[in-house]
């Protein structure tokens, strides 16, 4: 990721700091800059109030040209037709996100930015911010990785606002990294709050740009790539407006991570909790040895292991038991781990179950758009390391207890 920071001005002045020789002629020349910068003070208002004008007005058509080429989507048979619309949609899409962001910075610099909070379980909200992106990410050749730690806390929250900072801040990784790249978004807990990560394999940012990154207007210039400079500012707003903080860690050639971390909300109540039975494992693999390697990385976990040899044998243990996490390699004959986990997800009570899926070949871009395609939660390269093979399914289990 590369930012640079634009000046809202093309002319730069120095005003010279030393001392005047003449009094009334200093005073005259400051009463004139005060007056002059009061102007562009009115001229800058005037300037936000037209676009937020505009801004509101073009919501509307924009909103019709969504929904109807929607529609068309999915009504639309010839693929050639279906090419066309969808460049309507997604163009659509992308001047509606620019409006939206408009209309932010202008209630946030009228201090009207508001949110709502309730309590939100920030391990669903990633997911689910990740989820969204997957099929970008297998466009551009790129590897989603999940590092979620266990037990991270809920926070008070406006769930929406949220979940715009992880979009904003995933679909900036995913802009600046090159294919073959990979993006990692974590989240874990440290003390009174909750910590959340997005992190590429990008080209990073040189050190005398990052003072500038949150700041309205800066963008992004990499490989001929434009943006407004809106979004990290307006993460940054939002993030502040929760008490939260914001901050960045780059380098040249070392990628880019964007942290934010939000206060913790008090624990819920567990008076009434009861023990909860182990949570059933599906691991699915041609390759006994593969599957012994597995099930070791899980001993010592409070979970239940199923083991299948096949896309068949998975589906009639799934059909009889409750699973609550697969594991699923990619690479299976007859029936390979993709076709298995759309038959797995048409299962009745399947589908939710969120799947891992395990690959020996990480930069398959076909690979990649199949995996997400199908419904998969993660996507693991081998070789594998037994800790985050075994905090990665404790997320999806807690995940999934939660939920019921």
């Amino acid at each position: 990721m590369a930012l640079a920071r634009v000046s809202a001005m093309d002319d730069h002045h120095e005003w010279s700091e030393s001392e005047p020789s003449n009094p009334e002629g200093s005073a005259g020349k400051s009463a004139e800059l005060a007056s002059d910068i009061e102007s562009l003070k009115r001229a800058v208002r005037a300037r936000d109030r037209v676009v937020a004008v505009v801004a509101h007005d073009l919501r509307n058509p924009l909103g019709i040209v969504l929904q109807t080429s929607s529609l068309l989507l999915r009504t639309l048979g010839d693929p050639n037709d279906r090419r066309m619309v969808q460049r309507i949609f997604d163009v659509a899409t992308r001047a509606k996100n620019l409006v939206d962001d408009l209309l932010d910075v202008t209630s946030i610099e009228q201090g009207s930015f508001s949110i709502e909070k309730r309590r939100v379980d920030l391990s669903a909200l990633v997911l689910s911010a990740v989820g969204a992106q997957h099929s970008l990410a297998a466009r551009a050749s790129l590897v989603l990785c999940l590092d979620l730690h266990p037990n991270i806390p809920e926070v008070e929250a406006d769930e929406r606002r949220i979940h715009e900072v992880l979009e904003n801040l995933v679909a900036n990784a995913l802009k600046f990294t090159p294919p073959g790249g990979s993006i990692t978004i974590g989240a874990d807990a440290r003390p009174d709050e909750a910590r959340v990560w997005v992190k590429d394999t990008g080209a990073g940012i040189p050190e005398a740009e990052l003072p500038w990154v949150f700041d309205r207007f800066s963008h992004a210039r990499r490989l001929n790539r434009k943006g407004t400079g809106l979004g990290l500012g307006i993460c940054k707003a939002i993030v502040e407006a929760h008490g939260g903080r914001i901050w960045l860690e780059s380098a040249p050639g070392q990628g880019t991570t964007v942290f934010f971390a939000l206060p913790a909300s008090a624990p819920a109540s567990s008076v009434d909790a009861k023990p909860l039975p182990p949570a059933s494992v599906l691991l699915v693999d041609d390759s006994a040895s593969n599957l012994d390697a597995l099930e070791a990385m899980l001993e010592g976990s409070d979970f239940r292991v199923l083991r299948a040899s096949s896309g068949r044998e998975a589906l009639a243990l799934a059909s009889r038991e409750s699973v609550a996490v697969a594991l699923v390699d990619i690479g299976m004959p007859n029936m390979d781990g993709i076709e298995l986990a759309a038959r797995l997800k048409a299962l009745e009570g399947c589908g939710d179950v969120p799947i891992l899926f395990i690959t020996t070949d990480g930069g398959d871009a076909r690979e990649i758009h199949r995996a997400y395609e199908a419904g998969g939660a993660d996507y693991l390269v081998r070789p594998l390391e037994p800790n985050i093979v075994r905090r990665k399914v404790l997320v999806f289990v807690n995940l999934g207890r939660r939920r019921r």
